[in-house]
């Protein structure tokens, strides 16, 4: 590392230090530095567990897009072909997504062998699961998906999924007829849920709600990843800025942000890449512009050094107390 390169590592931690120590005031500045490097190269990507694939670290998420009125069937589309220029290669989508399945289709065209696919069943019972799967098909213009989860586990009756007849055994029978080829579990709330599905040895993928604030609310950080780890199974963080401002209800309405101040997005996204496992973030944009910032922020990914741990820790710790368990009951 060159003296320059020296003093402009030491300037980004003093200047982030600097910045953390009036985060109460609500004045935190972006991490300038980290953002004005080359955002030219291209995205990097990891492997994801178990499944073998090489994925970009960042994942276009839809559920934004998809649910809210001010975005169109053709701006999703747009969305998509955007997206794949930029170079992502893995979409993140779902049945309860409103409009994003459609647009996704539309916006793939000849071109769905680009991309990692996904979607999601929220369902206990085999017959939920195989209706709303055959519908993400449809709507995706596609005969097979790459990821199916069952979403929304802390809200599942787990017992009944992974039982007889459950949701489970019927993507076990898609995975083996080539329908999906890698299953997964996602959801917000109730961390311990996930362990018994996790310890199936059925599941690849696991998608959990991960940033540096809810680390002090649900910390699947602790409860779930080390089972996956020892599965080998492959992660993807979602929520990485908290979700949107007003929760889950807001969707449906004109964009109102996320919870995490836009000062400090740059530095959740190097925390939860830099999670032991994860090999993408879903983050899901509005807009064009929205998705550019995001691929940005991701091509210019460094580990965070111990002195920002500490200092985000502890901005976690306070922000944690004040959004409290927004995502649903934590047990």
């Amino acid at each position: 590392m060159t003296t320059d390169d020296n003093h402009a590592s030491f300037v980004s931690r003093r200047t982030f230090l600097q910045q953390l120590s009036i985060a109460g005031a609500g004045t935190l500045l972006v991490d300038r530095y980290a953002l004005a490097r080359d955002t030219q190269k291209s995205l990097p990507k990891r492997v994801l567990g178990r499944t073998k694939q090489e994925v970009t670290t960042l994942a276009l998420g839809t559920w934004p897009c998809g649910k809210s009125s001010d975005v169109s069937v053709n701006d999703i589309a747009r969305l998509v072909q955007e997206a794949l220029d930029l170079g992502i290669n893995f979409i993140d989508a779902a049945r309860a997504y409103d409009n994003a399945e459609e647009g996704i289709g539309k916006g793939l065209g000849r071109r769905r062998s680009d991309v990692f696919l996904t979607t999601k069943v929220w369902a206990d019972s085999a017959e939920e699961a195989k209706k709303s799967l055959e519908e993400s098909l449809r709507q995706l213009r596609t005969d097979h998906v790459d990821l199916c989860y069952l979403h929304s586990i802390g809200n599942r009756n787990v017992e009944r999924a992974k039982g007889p007849g459950g949701a489970l055994e019927y993507l076990v029978r898609q995975k083996e007829k080539g329908t999906i080829r890698f299953i997964g579990i996602s959801g917000h709330s109730r961390p311990k849920a996930f362990v018994p599905l996790l310890k199936t040895g059925q599941i690849d993928v696991l998608m959990p709600a991960m940033n540096f604030v809810d680390r002090y609310t649900y910390n699947f950080e602790q409860t779930v990843m080390p089972v996956a780890r020892e599965h080998g199974v492959g992660v993807v963080c979602m929520k990485v800025f908290g979700g949107m401002q007003g929760g889950f209800a807001k969707a449906s309405g004109p964009n109102p942000g996320p919870m995490v101040k836009k000062a400090m997005l740059h530095q959740a996204i190097r925390y939860s890449l830099g999670i032991p496992g994860v090999a993408t973030v879903v983050i899901g944009p509005h807009t064009v512009e929205q998705l550019r910032e995001n691929v940005k922020m991701v091509c210019n990914y460094t580990p965070l050094s111990d002195a920002e741990k500490q200092s985000l820790s502890q901005l976690g710790k306070q922000l944690a107390q004040s959004w409290g368990p927004h995502f649903g009951p934590v047990a």
